[in-house]
């Protein structure tokens, strides 16, 4: 995704950017901190307290103070686990709330941005970023958070204890917090790492979006005898992760390798320091076993900050990939007008380029009146659909304007104009939800009126055929349409909204004849006293049309009706004549 089209306003990154994500649950993870940190204070209590009776039992030989040390030990180890319990509640309910926030920002942010954005990713980079980036996010704070200030805290209150029993031990015991530092900065933190950390995490959604790819894909294969190894995107990918992977797992596994080897090895210069202080006198038995437990045990802690760091890094990266999704500078800002009672349509010398100097379409004019039909026609990639998709504003127009009534379509309102503009496109879509929630769409209908509104667009028997009617899940147990049974369903989605405008985008496209007629049956009913705008190739389906405009290489070529087209466009007769032939052409045997 292109930076520079990202605001300036997220300077912030890693723990910092994730704190000012949850500056809303701050309160939540600061008593979780709090509660992490006295947990780790109780925590040395039980191992102090050993240390006391040890030195107590060593002077005096005297136990009978001992129970009084073991209850007091008892109590501070009660209190510490419920302090921990009581921190990980506390950040697990702040991390699935920020989960929650997040994926409604980016869902939001998503939706206000123009078509083009979203087009230029792919449906696996999204779904990394909106599922598996902020699921990290989530763990990371449910479980990392606590884990981060325990592990913090619990060295730094460890070793002030240890330097007023002895300084001299207190510094050998340094030690190993100072080698996994910098081991783990050699790992995690060099520009070469960070690189290619950041590759790893590219060649991942590459494969994600190639995985999402190869299964849409699959019929296709399987009809070709093609298996996964002849899908090159999705095989290159793999490849190209398995690459980077490598590559990162060779470049960290020396460091990893030293700080794992010292980690578990890490008590020998205390011992051995240890042993020839006590046998110089110098060092008491019980200071010497206080330090072999504490000095050796606080380490164990430095595990949980080792895992972190990659942890860290991955989370790092997922934040910058969320922040050009939230920071992304919005191409289009909605107007504060409403559309009138007139809905004709004008397109007023109207270009429009998805790339700059790339033209789809170029210098277009005409006018769609209230009420009409007007047709788009003209070979694919002459800028039909994009016509269609300027009306209801996915993109904006590079120049020229668009007009609905007497107002620019940049001055509508972007809800305003969403209400009174229906789109029926080729491909259909259908949600994993029952057949009622997928005519409704989240309007505010009652099933009165969404029976009403199938029984227009002709999926009403259908639908009731179906195991539970409109109850009924699409996906579920095998419950699926067919394609025309789907733009029907499209249709009554149409009805129900009853729009202004209506743009139909090869809407036969994969209709058998039974659907077709079936679909221009409900046609006829839809598009009364509304402005239509039709894409279509099957000419037939548009004869009829109150005018067409014959599109060629992003330009009109003629505009009339059928009639007149067929007698002075020359594309619009050849375009007739194929049409004709097809209609004839039909399969024999020998």
């Amino acid at each position: 995704m292109d930076q520079s089209r990202t605001s300036s306003k997220n300077d912030s990154s890693g723990l910092s950017r994730l704190l000012s994500l949850a500056k809303e649950r701050r309160v939540l993870l600061v008593l979780s901190g709090f509660l992490a940190m006295v947990h780790a204070a109780l925590g040395l209590v039980p191992y102090i307290i050993v240390f006391f009776i040890l030195r107590d039992l060593l002077k005096t030989g005297n136990s009978h103070v001992t129970i009084d040390w073991l209850l007091w030990a008892s109590i501070a180890v009660a209190v510490s686990a419920v302090l921990l319990y009581a921190s990980g509640m506390a950040s697990h309910i702040a991390a699935f709330n920020i989960l929650y926030d997040l994926r409604t920002k980016i869902a939001k942010k998503l939706g206000k941005l123009p078509l083009g954005y979203i087009n230029s990713g792919s449906s696996g980079s999204f779904k990394k970023i909106i599922a598996d980036d902020v699921e990290r996010i989530e763990q990371f704070v449910a479980h990392g958070i606590p884990d981060v200030i325990k592990a913090i805290i619990l060295p730094i209150l460890t070793l002030a204890f240890l330097f007023t029993i002895d300084w001299r031990l207190a510094l050998i015991s340094l030690i190993p917090l100072l080698i996994v530092a910098l081991l783990s900065y050699l790992s995690f933190s060099t520009p070469e790492s960070k690189s290619l950390m950041d590759k790893y995490h590219q060649s991942l959604e590459d494969m994600n979006a190639g995985i999402v790819e190869f299964v849409r894909a699959m019929p296709e294969m399987k009809v070709f005898g093609q298996s996964a190894s002849n899908f090159k995107k999705f095989s290159n990918t793999v490849h190209e992760f398995e690459h980077f992977t490598g590559k990162w797992m060779d470049n960290t596994a020396w460091t990893w390798g030293m700080l794992m080897s010292f980690l578990t090895n890490a008590q020998l210069p205390l011992l051995i320091a240890g042993l020839i202080f006590y046998f110089q006198g110098s060092l008491s038995l019980a200071t010497f076993f206080l330090f072999l437990i504490l000095g050796v045990g606080y380490i164990k802690v430095l595990f949980v900050l080792s895992t972190f760091g990659p942890q860290i890094t991955m989370i790092n990266h997922g934040l910058k990939r969320i922040d050009e999704i939230l920071f992304e500078i919005e191409e289009h800002t909605s107007g504060s007008r409403k559309i009138g009672s007139n809905s004709g349509i004008c397109f007023d010398n109207v270009s429009f380029a998805y790339q700059p100097g790339h033209p789809v379409i170029t210098q277009i004019d005409f006018i769609a009146s209230p009420g009409s039909v007007t047709a788009l026609v003209g070979p694919s990639g002459s800028g039909k659909s994009t016509i269609g998709q300027l009306i209801a504003r996915f993109y904006d127009t590079t120049e020229g304007e668009i007009r609905i009534g007497d107002l620019p379509i940049k001055e509508i309102e972007e809800y305003d104009l969403m209400k009174n503009v229906g789109f029926v496109f080729q491909d259909s879509m259908m949600f994993y939800q029952s057949m009622l929630d997928n005519i409704l769409m989240g309007a505010d209908h009652g099933k009165e009126e969404v029976i009403k509104a199938a029984k227009i667009a002709h999926c009403h028997d259908f639908i009731m055929r179906l195991p539970h009617g409109y109850d009924t899940h699409f996906g579920d147990k095998g419950v699926h349409l067919s394609g025309g049974e789907q733009q029907r369903i499209q249709l009554a989605r149409v009805v129900l909204k009853n729009p202004k405008i209506l743009i139909l985008d090869e809407a036969t496209a994969f209709s058998d004849p039974e659907n077709e007629h079936l679909i221009m049956q409900a046609f006829g009913k839809i598009i009364e006293n509304k402005t239509v705008i039709v894409i279509a190739h099957r000419l037939s389906t548009i004869v009829k049309s109150d005018q067409i405009i014959v599109l060629n290489r992003g330009k009109i070529q003629a505009t009339g009706n059928h009639v007149e087209l067929l007698e002075i466009c020359e594309l619009y007769q050849k375009m007739w004549d194929a049409h004709q032939r097809a209609k004839q052409f039909e399969i024999t045997y020998n």
